[in-house]
């Protein structure tokens, strides 16, 4: 009875001390999303869909007379990003991603980097670098395009043949040229 006692509080101990754990890791994976802006992913996105809308209201041209019930859809519109796409909503699958994505000691280096200077920096730092990244990629694929639209069409051009002809039949003949032509006669 001493024996399964012991058996059952150890067993209770390695559990309470796993959940412990998971609870500092998550706690930390939650300070590294807040300290390098993860957060604001959600709120980012939210702007980005409303410009979108904003696009799309714009282009619909909606007369004066018209705009009460434009007003009812904006706030429909509004209502949803506020709730689908709330922070609190999302915050436990981001928190799930990063605690499976790395360790707790991992996190815990992140959380540290991402604290001294160099971290912050690299925080504030990160948009401008992506936006800029992104200019140069799109300037290096207006070079890369044209000549994969070339690669594409020849693949097209040589394959078509192949394709059009069906399943068990040999490729059409080339046709002869008419008897009497400079074509038809071997000079």
């Amino acid at each position: 009875m001493l024996r399964k006692f012991a058996f059952v509080l150890c067993f209770m101990l390695a559990c309470s001390t796993a959940v412990a754990g998971e609870k500092e890791h998550r706690a930390l994976a939650e300070e590294l999303i807040k300290i390098t802006e993860g957060d604001m992913v959600m709120e980012k996105m939210k702007a980005q869909v409303t410009m979108i809308f904003q696009q799309i209201t714009a282009q619909m041209n909606v007369q004066e007379a018209d705009k009460p019930k434009l007003d009812k859809y904006s706030k429909r519109f509004d209502a949803i990003l506020k709730e689908d796409m709330a922070w609190d909503k999302v915050k436990p699958q981001y928190l799930d991603l990063y605690t499976s994505v790395f360790t707790e000691e991992e996190t815990k280096g992140l959380v540290d980097f991402y604290k001294s200077d160099l971290g912050k920096k690299v925080t504030s730092k990160m948009p401008e670098l992506m936006q800029q990244s992104m200019t140069v990629a799109r300037t290096y694929m207006q070079g890369v395009v044209p000549k994969l639209e070339t690669l594409t069409e020849e693949m097209r051009k040589e394959f078509e043949p192949a394709a059009a002809q069906a399943p068990g039949q040999e490729a059409p003949a080339a046709k002869a040229a008419p008897a009497g032509s400079k074509e038809g006669k071997k000079e």
